[in-house]
């Protein structure tokens, strides 16, 4: 018995602004799955499909 897929796609890139934090765009049918999960591991939701995932160990310069 084989498993079904699940259509949700996760694109990551590097926020525009701010150096030490991640972008997350999610597509796909099943793109709620990956948001939910990624939401779970402490993603923050900016718009609509879109996260950011910040790393604060330091200041970032002004």
């Amino acid at each position: 018995m084989t498993t079904p897929s699940i259509d949700a796609h996760v694109r990551l890139d590097a926020h525009p602004t701010h150096p030490s934090a991640v972008t997350a765009t999610v597509t796909g049918s099943h793109s709620r799955v990956a948001l939910i999960a990624l939401q779970a591991d402490g993603w923050e939701t900016v718009a609509e499909n879109t996260l950011v995932l910040a790393r604060i160990d330091h200041e970032e310069p002004y």
